[in-house]
């Protein structure tokens, strides 16, 4: 009687890279669809990102022209405030340079130089030696003419493959679609108070503060920290900026 050949089952197949990359792609495009605040999104973006390009730490850098760079980090307190302060746009790092000014394209650390070129950067020593950063991967997108959003992957190692870049790449122009449709930065009379709004539309009709008080039945005083408050929020520093800045 011939011998029966054993049939191997395979129940669960063995997922492809292309298939896991997909899987990856998909888990962060379902966040990207949920409707919420922007801070939520990124509140739950992060941990996703953290997955679907695997890393030990991932970091949310935001940097528009009306306010410093801000920061987040997956997991939270993994960096400190000095440290993510000086990963901002004028950080002295080829990497970054190219994430804050360049196309933002999804790069390697190892695509730019080497280990050594690497441990000698002054941020290596002081930030993402640190870390245990010493594989990463970046990539930026710019959902407005305002405003450029950079996420930065680290790893201690391996290195992140062509996959991890691939998965990246793909990610970035659904990461910039979703952060658009919170639009950029606010119109300027969303930023200040209706108070400091008239404040700044006499300014603008060339009155001084005393002339400006007289009209709107408050003190010069008052004037003068209506117009403070209104430079912090306009991100100006003296009345000509602040005119410049509302009539444009």
């Amino acid at each position: 009687m011939p011998s029966q050949v054993p049939l191997i089952s395979h129940p669960h197949p063995v997922p492809t890279p292309g298939e896991i990359g997909l899987r990856r792609i998909l888990a962060v495009a379902d966040v990207l669809l949920g409707g919420m605040e922007e801070a939520e999104l990124v509140d739950r973006l992060l941990p996703v990102l953290r997955r679907a390009v695997p890393a030990d730490t991932v970091l949310w850098l935001t940097s528009d022209r009306w306010h410093p760079a801000a920061w987040r980090a997956e997991p939270a307190g993994s960096i400190g405030t000095e440290q993510a302060a000086a990963l901002d746009p004028h950080a002295e790092d080829p990497l970054l340079t190219e994430a804050w000014h360049g196309a933002g394209t999804a790069t390697r650390r190892s695509d730019l130089h080497t280990d050594a070129e690497f441990h000698r950067l002054p941020l290596f020593q002081s930030v993402f030696a640190p870390m245990g950063a010493r594989r990463q991967l970046i990539m930026a997108v710019q959902p407005d003419e305002q405003r450029r959003v950079v996420v930065l992957f680290n790893r201690s190692a391996p290195d992140f493959a062509p996959q991890d870049v691939a998965v990246a790449e793909s990610l970035r122009p659904r990461i910039g679609r979703a952060l658009a449709r919170f639009g950029g930065p606010l119109p300027r009379r969303a930023k200040v108070s209706p108070r400091e709004a008239d404040v700044l539309d006499l300014l603008c009709r060339g009155l001084t503060d005393r002339q400006i008080a007289t009209r709107l039945g408050i003190s010069p005083r008052t004037v003068d920290k209506h117009l403070e408050h209104a430079y912090v929020k306009l991100g100006v520093r003296c009345r000509v900026q602040a005119a410049s800045r509302w009539r444009s």
